[in-house]
């Protein structure tokens, strides 16, 4: 039982609408005791409504790639909700409507994105239990039998879930027909016949690139009978996880680095979080907790409040870090690291960098937007200049803002950096950072962060 999947859209579809009406007539019903709406209310619900199909429509949410793994459902989901309530809220105010209540328009975004999740995770979870019960299923056949065959014949079952059955592997390195586990291994010659015979729906072709004769041949085969083909290069002599391949008109083009912060909307809503984070912390907490640890940092030591330092950000560019001081004035500041028992950590400031306070006015940094709340940590110019010429990746790490905190800190590759295999390791985990971002990541790296501060990090000195 094949061809469902390209349903499976339709059906978040049409959950997603069903739940925001539902999500909106409850709000309604909790605010005002009525299902009667006025003419303004009906016409923010035709609104809710619209503003919701066109952003999905603009954000492509509802593609098959993005419906498979929960936490990409989670953060697609939180993009169209930024979009959403900037659309709506931009229409709103261009109407001067502000006869609206705010309380019933917060409390329904509140109830759809939790009816969504819900909604979301039901529908994945029923779409794993429908192909692990057979149904919704590929059948595919894998033309080769070296290392790329046997990985892709391993990610096909590892899980029924995939919905994906792999019939015949077919190779020149075949010499006679045998069965094994439901699986027909046979020579390259023989399958254009299994495929027939079987109903095929995609072929695999994991051998060399460089047999160009046959790959068309395989390719004319497939088209006349309706049969999709798919290559599998060979990529692994690269050192990259992930490999792109765009086009320019018809010239293929390789990329060998996905950077999730290129796209406008990711980088649009990683600053807008900075932004609001940075702006409640400085608010709430950096307003009172400045005056305090100035008045204290000025009375245990000589000196200023701040200590300001250089470092490398993004591209490269210099900036000014600020931190609240936490050693002796010395001459050696830019290019000798703090070290465990250091006798220039004051005794606040050893406190202070035990629980991570140095570092809150980095997000003054933040919100002037020369770092980022999550991203690899600064380094001095000292560092940067000695380790791009030791790691070669290092370098990568300035294609990003430079983070308060980072993966690499949660890690356990924070602090002092005594072995270049400890630079390395913190150098490996930003690169991952770069190539994986998203903003559910950075949300658990603080999150992390935070619990690190609470119980106190051993590196922290």
């Amino acid at each position: 039982m094949k061809g469902y999947s390209r349903y499976f859209w339709f059906i978040h579809f049409v959950g997603d609408v069903l739940f925001i009406n539902i999500s909106f007539l409850l709000t309604y019903y909790i605010k005002f005791s009525t299902f009667d709406f006025s003419d303004k209310y009906r016409f923010l619900f035709f609104i809710f409504n619209s503003v919701w199909i066109l952003v999905a429509l603009m954000l492509d949410i509802y593609k098959l790639k993005q419906l498979k793994r929960f936490d990409k459902i989670v953060y697609n989901l939180l993009k169209a909700f930024v979009f959403n309530a900037v659309i709506i809220g931009s229409i709103l105010f261009s109407l001067k409507a502000s006869e609206f209540s705010r309380e019933q328009l917060y409390t329904t975004y509140l109830f759809i994105f939790l009816f969504i999740i819900f909604w979301r995770y039901i529908a994945v979870k029923s779409i794993h239990y429908y192909r692990r019960s057979g149904y919704n299923y590929k059948r595919v056949v894998i033309l080769g039998s070296g290392d790329l065959s046997k990985q892709l014949f391993n990610y096909f079952t590892s899980d029924i879930a995939i919905g994906v059955r792999v019939k015949g592997i077919f190779s020149v390195d075949e010499t006679a027909h045998r069965n094994m586990n439901n699986v027909v291994y046979d020579k390259l010659e023989n399958y254009k016949q299994f495929v027939l015979e079987n109903s095929i729906d995609e072929i695999y072709y994991t051998m060399p690139l460089t047999y160009t004769k046959k790959i068309k041949n395989i390719i004319d085969f497939c088209d006349k009978n309706l049969i999709r083909f798919r290559i599998i290069p060979d990529f692994r002599g690269f050192l990259f996880k992930k490999v792109n391949i765009d086009f320019l008109n018809d010239l293929p083009v390789i990329t060998l680095r996905d950077e999730p912060l290129t796209d406008f909307i990711n980088k649009f809503l990683k600053r807008l979080f900075d932004i609001i984070f940075s702006a409640i912390v400085i608010i709430f907490i950096l307003s009172w907790l400045f005056p305090i640890l100035a008045f204290i940092i000025k009375s245990t030591s000589k000196g200023p409040v701040l200590f300001k330092q250089e470092r490398s950000g993004i591209d490269n560019i210099v900036f000014n870090c600020y931190k609240f001081r936490s050693m002796t004035q010395s001459l050696d500041a830019d290019s000798k690291q703090a070290t465990k028992g250091d006798s220039r950590i004051t005794s606040i400031g050893a406190f202070m960098r035990r629980t991570s306070l140095d570092e809150f006015p980095q997000f003054i940094n933040v919100f002037f937007g020369e770092m980022s709340i999550v991203g690899p940590r600064p380094h001095m110019l000292f560092h940067t200049e000695e380790y791009s010429k030791l790691i070669k990746k290092y370098m990568v790490r300035q294609l990003v803002k430079p983070g308060i905190t980072g993966l690499a800190q949660v890690r356990g590759f924070r602090g002092e950096t005594r072995k270049l295999k400890d630079m390395e390791g913190r150098v490996r985990l930003d690169v991952w950072y770069i190539e994986n971002w998203s903003l559910i990541l950075d949300i658990n790296i603080i999150f992390l962060t935070i619990r690190n501060a609470i119980k106190g990090d051993e590196k922290a000195f």
